[in-house]
């Protein structure tokens, strides 16, 4: 898509599609232009934690100790981000992103060669995608926001449904198990976390990384404290109970739900929309960090 014109656009774009059709067209226009790195690295810290709430999940990353996630924080993070802005700006009929789910297929089946079982629950695949499709319409919510509208739900739910044609597990196709519509996702959603997952070493484990990585990242010593409590303040109930992981303070909890909701409130409300997406922008600063190399060494010979 050509970049666009206008002060405030994106909101009118998404219900000027049709979803269902148009269905990874909203899915981009949801994720790409509010979503930096930042966001992106919040959602990953996020995530993982619900992710891995069976202990078969903290095993899997963890292994011992020697996972990626454990020993090579800040790669891990950076491998799924650059998966997922693929997927989420080209979306599932385009080559690349299939070949990126490809790549990803290869590695859970590497790694079930060496743990056979760990990715044979069908339930894990199809819980990460409600999660990562439908978990920021709950958050949404949760902090005063208005959830999805109509049209992003049905695209959001087409979206995942594709990209779960494309996943396989340890025992085969994933896709057959996903939900039927938005709704469904929620639900499915609930009811995986309200398992009662036994607690994991490696899970908690796996979590305290998760929280080092997102803090030692985005903030300097003294007030790595900081990032820390933003995220325990943003993880929901299932995931502090099986991970052991402490609740913040209410007014703390407060604070940073209302923080999240005036950073999201201005993007889309007040401040004006982005006219290229996260992934764009790093092309072009790649480009111009090449470019300038270029030019150095021309001036050296």
């Amino acid at each position: 898509m050509t970049e666009r014109r206008g002060y405030k656009w994106i909101a009118a774009e998404i219900e000027r599609l049709d979803p269902y059709t148009d269905y990874e067209e909203i899915w981009k226009l949801s994720t790409c232009y509010y979503v930096n790195d930042f966001m992106m690295n919040f959602l990953y810290t996020t995530g993982f934690p619900h992710f891995i709430l069976p202990p078969r999940g903290g095993e899997t990353i963890n292994r011992g100790g020697t996972g990626k996630l454990i020993r090579q924080q800040d790669k891990r993070e950076k491998d799924t981000a650059d998966h997922f802005w693929i997927w989420f700006e080209r979306g599932p009929s385009n080559a690349q992103a299939q070949m990126s789910v490809e790549t990803v297929n290869k590695i859970h089946a590497a790694i079930w060669k060496r743990m056979p079982g760990n990715f044979s629950k069908i339930e894990d695949f199809i819980y990460t995608m409600c999660w990562i499709g439908a978990d920021m319409h709950r958050l949404r919510l949760r902090i005063g926001l208005p959830g999805y509208t109509r049209n992003q739900q049905i695209a959001t739910h087409l979206y995942w449904y594709e990209i779960a044609k494309l996943m396989l597990s340890e025992v085969g196709p994933v896709h057959q198990e996903f939900p039927g519509d938005f709704d469904g996702m929620l639900e499915y959603m609930a009811k995986y976390e309200a398992v009662d997952w036994a607690h994991s070493p490696e899970g908690a484990a796996s979590c305290e990384a998760l929280l080092q990585q997102f803090s030692n990242r985005w903030f300097p010593k003294g007030f790595r404290w900081f990032g820390r409590n933003m995220i325990l303040s943003m993880l929901d109930e299932p995931a502090r109970r099986v991970h052991r992981l402490k609740k913040p303070d209410p007014v703390t909890v407060k604070l940073n739900e209302l923080g999240l909701k005036a950073v999201l409130w201005s993007k889309e409300k007040v401040l004006p929309d982005p006219k290229i997406t996260t992934p764009e922008r790093h092309r072009r600063k790649a480009a111009a960090r090449a470019g300038g190399r270029g030019s150095a060494l021309k001036l050296a010979a």
